[in-house]
C-alpha cells in the first residue's frame, strides 16, 4: 500500500463527510443547515465545497453548532459519517436505512426486475432488527454498476434496502483511500506538468470541412437577464438594511455598526448571488506565482500598483495668486470594480503580449519609458527607483495610452519582458457593482447615512480583504486586489490628464480620490461637449472638499 493510502483523513475531512451524510439522511439542504447554525448559505457552501481550491475550513464553534443542530455530542459528529448518522437515527428511534427509505419512498419501492429481494420486501416487510448493522447486512444487494454511496459519495458496489451504500465505515474509508491517488497523482520528473495553470494540449480540429466547428457546435447556455440579477442583489442589500434596523429597534448608530461589522460576509454573499447566472465561476483560491506571494508577513509582494502621490512644482505654475479647488472623486474603488480581471490561474509568457487583442489580464515585468513632464503626474505614481518593475494590467494600459498619438505621445511605450496573465472579463463584478451603486444612490437621495456607510464598507472592505486577510477566509485573490487598486489610481490619472487637456492647472494628485485644480473646472467641457467635472455625489460626479489660495512667487 502506498503512503498516500496510509495517510489518515484529517479532522476537517471527517467533519465534511459527516455533514454531507447527515444532510442526506435528514433530507436537509445546505441552506437549512445554514439557518440552523447561524451562517450564510454561501459560507456553508464554501466549507463543504468539493474543490480544494474553493474550500474554507469549519471552525470549532461551528462544529459545536452543527452537532447541536443534529442533536448529538460534538465528538460523535467528529467520529465520522457512519457514527454520526447512526446517532442521528437513534435519537429519532429509527435506523439509517429506514431514514433513507423514508427520504425517497417512491424510489425505494421501485426495485429492479432482476433484484430477488424486491418482491419480498414489497410484499411482506420484515420488522427492523434492534441492531442496525445486523439489519443492514441482511438487506445487502449487489449493484450491477457502481453508484455513489449515500454516506461518502464515493462509488459503492452494494446497496442497503435499495440505496447505494458501503456496508461499513471501513469500506467508506477504503473507497476514499482508493480515490485519493487518482485525485492527485504523483508526477515523475520526466512528466510534463499539465495542471490548471496551463490547459492540456489538444489536437487541432480539422477545419477543412467546418471553418468554425467549435463555435457552430457550442450549445447555448440559458442565462438570467442582467436586470433580474441586479434587482435580486438590490433586494438583498435592502433586506439587510431593513433587518438590521428592525433588529436594533430603529437605533441608527447600532444598526450601522452592525452592518459595517457584517460588511465582509455580506459582500461575499453578494458576489455569490450575482454570479449564479454568470458564464464564469469565481476561482476563490487559484495558483499564485511568486510575484504575488509575500516573502514575509511584513513585506509586500512584487507588484507595483502605481499609487499617485504628486504635487506640482510651484515654479511651473503661472506667477500670481491662485485659488486651488480640492476635489474629491466619489466612490473611487466602487467604480474600479469595473475593470479587466483574470478569471482563472495566471499563465507565464515571455516577451511582448497584446492583452487587449487576446482578452487577457494580469501582471507584466516592464521597463517603462522616461517621463519628462512637470505639469502632469507620472502614470507609474510616486516611484523612487528606476529600472524594470512588475505592474498590473490597468497600469500597463495607462502607459500605452499615454504613449499613443491621442495622448500626445507623452512617453515611450513600456517594454514588456515577461507576463503572468489569464483570460479576462470586465464584467466579472459588474452585477455586484451595479447593485451597490444603485443602493448608494438611493441612500444619498434619502439622506440615509446607515445605508450609505454600509455600502461604502462593503466595497472598500471587499477590495482590502480579498488579497490576504484573516477577516476574509472565503476569497484569496491578491491579483484582483492589485488590479482593482491600480484601476482606481489609473482612473484618477485619467481625470488629471483630461483636466490638463481642458486648460486647467493640475496642482496635486494623491491616493484614489484627491485632485487639486486651478481654474474654472465647473465650466470645463470634455471632448464630446459634456461637462468635464459635473458637481454632485454620483459616481460620475465630483465634490468640492476645500479651497485654498496660493501665491506662486513665494515659498511653498
Amino acid at each position: 500500500m502506498s503512503n498516500a493510502q496510509e495517510t489518515p483523513k484529517s479532522t476537517l475531512e471527517v467533519l465534511r463527510g459527516a455533514v454531507e451524510a447527515l444532510l442526506t439522511i435528514a433530507s436537509q439542504k445546505q441552506n437549512e443547515l445554514a439557518d440552523g447554525i447561524g451562517l450564510s448559505h454561501y459560507a456553508v457552501s464554501r466549507r463543504q465545497s468539493r474543490r480544494p481550491e474553493a474550500r474554507s475550513p469549519w471552525s470549532f464553534d461551528e462544529a459545536d453548532a452543527i452537532a447541536r443542530h443534529f442533536g448529538m455530542p460534538t465528538l460523535t459528529l467528529l467520529a465520522g459519517a457512519e457514527t454520526a448518522c447512526e446517532a442521528y437515527a437513534s435519537s429519532r428511534g429509527t435506523t439509517v436505512t429506514r431514514l433513507l427509505a423514508d427520504r425517497n419512498e417512491p424510489s425505494a419501492t421501485v426495485k429492479e426486475p432482476d433484484s430477488p429481494a424486491a418482491p419480498a420486501a414489497a410484499a411482506s416487510p420484515e420488522p427492523q432488527s434492534s441492531e442496525p448493522e445486523a439489519a443492514a447486512v441482511e438487506d445487502v444487494t449487489q449493484l450491477p454498476d457502481p453508484e455513489p454511496c449515500v454516506l461518502c459519495q464515493l462509488p459503492a458496489t452494494t446497496a442497503l434496502e435499495g440505496f447505494p451504500q458501503h456496508v461499513s465505515a471501513d469500506e467508506c474509508a477504503a473507497a476514499a483511500d482508493a480515490a485519493r491517488p487518482q485525485e492527485a497523482p504523483a508526477k515523475s520528473d520526466g512528466d510534463q506538468e499539465t495542471d490548471r495553470r496551463e490547459p492540456a494540449s489538444t489536437p487541432e480540429p480539422d477545419t477543412s470541412q467546418h471553418p468554425h466547428p467549435a463555435r457552430e457546435r457550442r450549445p447555448s447556455r440559458p442565462r438570467q437577464e442582467r436586470s433580474d440579477t441586479k434587482d435580486t442583489a438590490v433586494a438583498f442589500l435592502r433586506r439587510n438594511i431593513h433587518d438590521a434596523l428592525e433588529q436594533h429597534d430603529g437605533d441608527l448608530e447600532a444598526a450601522q455598526a452592525f452592518l459595517v461589522r457584517k460588511a465582509i460576509p455580506h459582500a461575499m454573499e453578494l458576489l455569490d448571488l450575482t454570479r449564479r447566472s454568470g458564464r464564469y465561476d469565481i476561482v476563490a483560491f487559484p495558483f499564485l506565482p511568486d510575484i504575488l506571494r509575500k516573502p514575509t508577513k511584513d513585506k509586500p509582494d512584487q507588484i507595483w500598483e502605481a499609487r499617485p502621490k504628486w504635487s506640482r512644482a510651484w515654479d511651473s505654475l503661472p506667477p500670481g495668486s491662485h485659488t486651488v479647488d480640492e476635489l474629491d472623486i466619489n466612490g473611487a474603488y466602487l467604480s474600479a470594480l469595473k475593470t479587466h480581471l483574470p478569471l482563472g490561474e495566471l499563465a507565464h509568457s515571455e516577451g511582448p503580449i497584446d492583452t487587449i487583442k487576446l482578452r487577457r489580464s494580469g501582471f507584466h515585468y516592464v521597463t517603462p519609458g522616461e517621463w519628462k513632464h512637470e505639469h502632469l503626474p507620472n502614470p507609474l505614481g510616486a516611484r523612487d527607483e528606476d529600472g524594470p518593475l512588475w505592474i498590473g494590467e490597468p497600469t500597463l494600459r495607462q502607459l500605452n495610452r499615454a504613449a499613443s498619438e491621442k495622448y500626445g505621445r507623452l512617453c515611450e511605450p513600456p517594454q514588456i519582458h515577461e507576463s503572468w496573465t489569464s483570460g479576462s472579463t470586465e464584467h466579472l463584478l459588474e452585477y455586484a457593482r451595479a447593485a451597490l451603486a444603485e443602493v448608494r444612490a438611493e441612500a444619498i437621495a434619502d439622506n440615509d447615512t446607515v445605508a450609505e456607510e454600509y455600502v461604502k464598507a462593503m466595497y472598500s472592505k471587499l477590495v482590502s480583504t480579498m488579497g490576504d486577510s484573516n477577516y476574509n477566509r472565503d476569497l484569496h485573490r491578491p491579483d484582483w486586489m492589485h488590479i482593482i487598486r491600480s484601476a482606481a489610481f489609473s482612473n484618477l490619472w485619467e481625470k488629471a490628464f483630461k483636466a490638463n487637456a481642458a486648460g486647467l492647472h493640475v496642482v496635486r494628485v494623491s491616493g484614489t480620490d484627491e485632485l487639486h485644480l486651478i481654474g474654472d473646472w465647473r465650466s470645463a467641457v470634455g471632448a464630446q461637449g459634456r461637462p468635464l467635472f459635473p458637481e454632485g455625489r454620483a459616481l460620475t460626479e465630483v465634490k468640492l472638499k476645500n479651497q485654498r489660495t496660493i501665491t506662486t512667487d513665494s515659498e511653498a
